[in-house]
């Protein structure tokens, strides 16, 4: 069975072990889940900007101003000794969650993920337990159960944690292939591939949900379909060792010599290298760089509670610190920018967006980002080159052409380009801010007819907007 795991999920052992924090707590009132921030939307007003943000030092987050601020783990210690010291601030975090939200049952569901990532998964399945108790509508908590219980060998009851999962987020990422995998460990091959269908709907791009299908398919003897899964899945994932072993044992089966030993070659050739790094790896300093990933992700989920309550502060100071320990990680930067425009900070934030797009240029969200922040700081030659970039990476994406021609509206120059723009954007999508700009750019090039009646088709398709209202009735007064 392919093994897959999501971010997290991996485990490292507790030299010892601590008080269960989720023991003895009682049965609290039900609060509504924090959302999990996994992809995070800039939403681009047309209208009206967002509030932007700056940056100021950060505090102590897990002490109040009476206590010290919680150490940084010091250079001059071991490995082990960070890993030890990483852990407990990780266990420290959770604790104080759960003293400051003593009536949600997010906290818990976030102890109970840091518990497992340390080895600890009875003390892991209590936290998720208690937190089912108090709101049973966490697929989280489900989605983490049936993982220990795969890891027990438990596989009819990981696939009932996971359906559950789905019965409250149907669109929930994975879950379909977790289920898919344990479904190969139980011999069901036919279910296999309606699983791994169901999860590309949700994430089209998955290239293990394309692996399935070719191990589906290949226990079904189904070897063309096979074939042409497996090939999918090494297009998205090019070092997928496992896909070229399908595609060997596919291509056998259906007498394909020549290709067959093509990709026999180039297993075996991966399958080399995969040996060579796991001979020359540094486990300790693996599982370090580990520890420092997933206490990233742990500060991360509380900023969410933070974020939630309003308190953009301390959410900041989360962030600050999740970057400090995973600072190629563009999520953290992203999220960081967003905060910092909710804070009325532009400069920090734009910063945030420049440092996503060099590692990654090909970022069109982050284009856009930049462009929308550098419009609002009057720098418009960047703001131009921002939103050309936008266009180039995503030519099907309104907002690109929508942004770029309100551009030149506000600067007074290249109207009819800003024409041919925004009925680009228009035709892309059909939108009341689409058509907003549309009217704009009619009118400054003279035809008020179609200012009209393109701010009239802005009008019936946000109703609500009383600006648009507004302006729709300033314009039929206008010859």
């Amino acid at each position: 069975m392919a093994k897959h795991k999501k971010r997290g999920e991996r485990e490292t052992k507790n030299s010892g072990r601590s008080p269960s924090p989720c023991e003895g707590r009682g049965s609290q009132p039900s609060a509504p889940a924090a959302p999990k921030f996994t992809k995070w939307l800039f939403i681009f007003g047309v209208i009206a900007c967002v509030a932007i943000a700056g940056f100021w030092g950060m505090k102590s987050f897990l002490c109040s101003t009476e206590q010290p601020e919680p150490s940084t783990v010091p250079s001059k210690l071991t490995v082990e000794q960070e890993v030890s010291a990483l852990k407990k601030e990780e266990i420290e975090l959770a604790e104080q969650l759960m003293r400051e939200f003593p009536n949600s049952e997010a906290p818990l569901v976030l102890m109970g993920n840091v518990r497992r990532k340390h080895g600890n998964s009875a003390e892991a399945v209590k936290c998720w337990e208690k937190a089912l108790a108090q709101n049973p509508r966490r697929p989280d908590a489900y989605n983490g159960m049936g993982w220990i219980a795969v890891e027990k060998g438990e596989y009819e009851k990981a696939i009932a944690f996971w359906r559950k999962a789905l019965e409250i987020n149907p669109k929930m990422p994975g879950v379909h292939n977790s289920i898919a995998q344990a479904l190969m460990a139980l011999g069901k091959y036919s279910e296999i591939i309606e699983e791994a269908q169901e999860e590309l709907k949700i994430s089209p791009q998955s290239d293990l949900s394309y692996f399935l299908l070719g191990q589906g398919y290949l226990k079904q003897k189904e070897y063309d379909k096979a074939k042409k899964y497996y090939e999918t899945a090494i297009e998205l994932q090019p070092n997928n060792m496992n896909a070229y072993y399908g595609l060997f044992t596919a291509c056998s089966r259906l007498k394909l010599q020549d290709k067959a030993r093509e990709y026999m070659a180039t297993f075996k050739e991966l399958k080399a290298k995969d040996r060579k790094v796991l001979m020359d790896r540094n486990k300790a300093f693996d599982d370090l760089v580990t520890i420092r990933k997933g206490l990233a992700e742990t500060y991360r989920d509380a900023e969410q509670l933070y974020w939630k309550k309003g308190n953009l502060q301390k959410a900041e100071e989360l962030l600050e610190r999740a970057v400090t320990l995973d600072p190629k990680n563009t999520e953290y930067l992203m999220k960081l920018g967003e905060l910092f425009q909710n804070r009325n900070r532009l400069p920090d934030a734009l910063q945030m967006y420049e440092k996503v797009r060099e590692m990654e240029p090909d970022n069109m969200i982050n284009h856009m980002n930049i462009g929308v922040l550098s419009m609002q700081l009057k720098q418009f030659a960047i703001a131009e080159k921002a939103f050309q970039t936008a266009i180039t990476l995503a030519p099907k994406f309104s907002g690109g052409y929508r942004e770029l021609a309100q551009l030149y509206l506000k600067t007074g120059r290249k109207f009819p380009e800003a024409m041919k723009l925004a009925k680009k954007a228009a035709a892309l999508e059909e939108i009341a801010a689409n058509y907003f700009i549309l009217s704009w750019a009619y009118d400054k090039n003279g035809d008020v007819a179609g200012a009209r009646s393109a701010l009239k088709r802005a009008t019936e398709l946000d109703p609500g907007n009383l600006e648009y209202q507004r302006m729709y009735e300033l314009i039929q007064k206008r010859d």
